[in-house]
């Protein structure tokens, strides 16, 4: 009835011709998603399969040789850097780091390849249960300190390595993990416990490689700008088998409008039983900013090598410039005193790329 109601309401309706019948609607096209962008230093996705390439170049000058009949400088490209990792969404991981080091040099006698050498950095699989609770299996950077951690060439702020963090530990370990962080401390805890129960994976031939090590590294934010850790390490390496080794570590990081200070010290010992001092040694380092993308680098580090009866000084001063997010230029000039293990004086820069 409600439609005849409204013909006789409206009787100029059936004058009017009859409506043309709609055309079907053409089928959907699916829209592809854009790809964003690429920027500098975050890496390449390969579409949709979780998996990203990355990676880092460093061309570098030393001007720190001339001892021992050595050339005065050398200069090429130090490190090719290549990062794999594949992240589907669920509870497993994996990365992975190839490093090509010294694969073009010159220096004042020569020009050569011959020091080319390909090494696996990383290699590990991660199963995340909670944000309290990832295991780690592989070989990965061995957690002490703050500056091993983040040792890529373009997120550091110098050239050089600090002695302590690399003289006193290896830099890699080949194991399992546990990590993640715990709700105990305001503002979290952070910690790694980890085992490296025999041989390193792919080891470097050049470096002392751990035989067996156990350790520990803790991190909080005592303050929203510092961050303190320690760290601890038992462990025993393939140049001297039988011979323990203790590591007790500490560092710290503190940012405040765009200064940074950062300080990393370590004790390690021998001879457990009379706990006998083996290596020691630290650093302070001040960053402050000059501009925008400008920073001045000033650093000092103390260092005390096994066979040394004194504590050899390094004093640096250096500039670093980041025109772009994953690219920057670095010079400095470190002179050193009491220098007992012929840690050299001079200049070093370097230009560095994440991409």
């Amino acid at each position: 009835m409600a439609a005849w109601s409204l013909v006789f309401a409206c009787p100029a309706i059936l004058a009017q011709s009859p409506p043309e019948p709609e055309p079907e609607p053409e089928p959907a096209v699916e829209e592809s998603t854009p790809i964003a962008p690429y920027q500098l230093g975050q890496g390449r996705a390969l579409g949709d399969s979780g998996v990203t390439l990355g990676g880092y170049a460093v061309a570098a000058y030393d001007g720190t040789g001339g001892a021992s009949g050595e050339p005065d400088w050398r200069a090429g490209l130090d490190s090719l850097s290549g990062f794999l990792w594949w992240d589907g969404g669920g509870r497993w991981r994996f990365f992975t780091e190839v490093e090509l080091e010294d694969s073009l040099l010159a220096n004042s006698d020569e020009f050569t390849t011959d020091e080319a050498y390909l090494g696996l950095e990383r290699l590990y699989f991660d199963y995340s249960y909670s944000d309290s609770l990832t295991f780690r299996f592989g070989k990965f950077l061995t957690p002490i300190g703050h500056w091993n951690l983040i040792h890529a060439a373009p997120l550091v702020w110098t050239t050089s390595r600090p002695l302590v963090t690399e003289a006193t530990f290896p830099v890699n370990a080949t194991g399992a993990m546990l990590t993640g962080v715990l709700p105990w401390l305001p503002r979290g805890l952070e910690y790694s416990i980890y085992g490296s129960p025999g041989q390193e994976l792919f080891p470097n031939p050049e470096l002392d490689a751990f035989k067996e090590a156990y350790g520990l590294h803790l991190s909080t934010d005592l303050l929203p700008q510092l961050n303190v850790g320690l760290s601890f390490v038992d462990f025993e390496l393939d140049s001297s088998v039988g011979q323990r080794r203790r590591l007790y570590g500490a560092d710290f990081q503190w940012n405040w409008r765009r200064f940074e200070l950062t300080g990393e010290f370590a004790y390690r010992v021998t001879s457990l039983t009379n706990a006998e001092r083996d290596e020691q040694g630290g650093y302070l380092q001040l960053v402050a900013p000059l501009g925008e993308r400008l920073f001045a680098v000033a650093r000092y580090e103390t260092f005390r090598d096994t066979a040394a009866t004194r504590d050899l000084n390094v004093y640096l001063g250096g500039l670093n410039y980041r025109p772009y997010p994953g690219l920057v230029f670095k010079a400095e000039y470190s002179r050193a005193t009491d220098n007992d293990i012929d840690a050299r004086d001079g200049l070093l820069a370097s230009f560095a790329v994440m991409f």
